[in-house]
This record gives structure tokens, C-alpha cells and sequence, in this order.
């Protein structure tokens, strides 16, 4: 899976570890993908998955992972 992350996650499955830094744009592994943080933070936005590697649908996926954020987003203002 492609993947652009807004934050810093560190995904553990036993003795399988993978660091994912913010900023970090590129492909995770099929187990990382599937793990329910990750899950979790591309629902809330924390995580984009372009539909491919071009700068448009990074741009698109970007904007999509936000309105997600702001929607998951429960502070007051």
C-alpha cells in the first residue's frame, strides 16, 4: 500500500516492527497495511493513500485525509 503520513507511527506485530515518520510518502508492507492502527489513522486522517504516485493524486488524497482529520477532529474551538 502507498501512503503518506501526516504523523509518527511506530506498528508492532509480534516481533515485527516498522517505523512509519511523519512526512513519510512511499510503500508499507502488506502486514503493515493491515494493522488496525494503521486502519485507524487512515480513517481519521492521519494517513493518505493516493491512488498513485504523481504529485496530483498526492495533492488529492492529501485533501481528502484532511477533511477526514477535521471531521475527526473532536476538540472545541
Amino acid at each position: 500500500m502507498f501512503i503518506n503520513s501526516k504523523k509518527n507511527f511506530e506498528i508492532c506485530e509480534g516481533e515485527k516492527k516498522f517505523l512509519i515518520p511523519r512526512d513519510y510518502i512511499g510503500e508499507v508492507p502488506a502486514w503493515v497495511a493491515k494493522h488496525w492502527l494503521v486502519l485507524a489513522a487512515i480513517k481519521d486522517g492521519s494517513i493518505a493513500t493516493p491512488k498513485g504516485k504523481k504529485d496530483k493524486a498526492l495533492e488529492q488524497a492529501d485533501g481528502e485525509a484532511e477533511v477526514k482529520a477535521d471531521a475527526a477532529d473532536k476538540r472545541e474551538e
